[in-house]
């Protein structure tokens, strides 16, 4: 017997929205978490309306690898702060900005991604997600990601003549030939809909052992740069902050190596403490 496979839109009130020029920024689960932390970091820091929640039977409650490599995992829901269940979805933000001057002047969507379980299932989510970009009459999209590399951040496009606008960023092309999950096929699809698209590209290095431990020092130069082509001032001293204690835990564990319980154990006292379930 054969599933149908479902994906829904929940949409809060947005009656009286109405975007000026929309830009969508999309970042999801993935490559050292870093798309990930960007978006959170926007969303803390912007205090945006929370528009819309996309749902999907492909996303599951939790992973037991990469997210973006479709690893195998288990459906279920997040429980959240206060002990209240949720399921997994994609959240679509509205941020109206405060000055001709921010975001020149544009209206900003900013989707926080989450990674479905196979390739049907995540273009589901894509065609939905980009269905609603054109209901919202976004015309340009930034799509965040990582690669381990090119120094900098590299950016790849829809049209070519954003390459010229992102060198004047000082942004230059990558050589990197695939863009893996949510954010890759978001952006894509966004171009066949006439939706004109970045993917800009942080830095990182590998962590074979967790290939989705958040490199909080690659997430706050993406976000600086995000900011800067945006002309939008965020504050990233908490993800400073955050990476200079990530190095003091690695500097404590590297001290015990040799004995490997510990280290995980140190790890996820790393984990909780600052409150990363869902990079992994």
């Amino acid at each position: 017997m054969g599933i149908t496979k479902r994906t829904w839109i929940n949409y809060r009130d947005t009656s009286k929205i109405e975007l000026k020029e929309p830009i969508a920024i999309a970042g999801s689960p993935g490559l050292r978490s870093i798309g990930k932390i960007v978006i959170d970091a926007l969303v803390e820091k912007l205090h945006p309306q929370l528009v819309a929640q996309l749902f999907s039977y492909g996303f599951p409650g939790i992973y037991y690898g990469p997210s973006y490599l479709g690893a195998p995992s288990s459906a279920g829901v997040k429980v959240e702060k206060g002990n209240l269940v949720e399921l997994p979805s994609v959240e679509l933000y509205i941020y109206k900005n405060k000055t001709k001057k921010e975001a020149q002047g544009r209206d900003i969507v900013i989707t926080r991604g989450y990674q479905a379980y196979d390739s049907l299932n995540q273009y589901m989510v894509a065609d939905a997600i980009t269905n609603l970009f054109k209901e919202l009459q976004v015309k340009n999209i930034i799509s965040l990601g990582a690669q381990v590399i090119e120094e900098g951040v590299r950016c790849c496009v829809t049209d070519l003549e954003l390459l010229e606008e992102m060198h004047h960023y000082g942004i230059e092309k990558t050589n990197v030939d695939r863009f893996i999950g949510f954010s890759g096929l978001v952006i894509a699809l966004a171009r066949e809909k006439g939706i004109k698209g970045v993917c800009l590209f942080a830095n990182t290095t590998q962590n074979l052992a967790d290939p989705e431990y958040p490199d909080f020092h690659a997430a706050k130069i993406l976000l600086e740069k995000v900011g800067e082509v945006l002309n939008l001032r965020v504050d990233t001293s908490d993800l400073e902050e955050k990476r200079r204690r990530e190095g003091l835990e690695e500097e404590l564990m590297g001290e015990g190596r040799g004995k490997g319980e510990k280290v995980e154990k140190g790890r996820e006292k790393v984990r909780k403490r600052e409150e990363l379930s869902g990079y992994a």
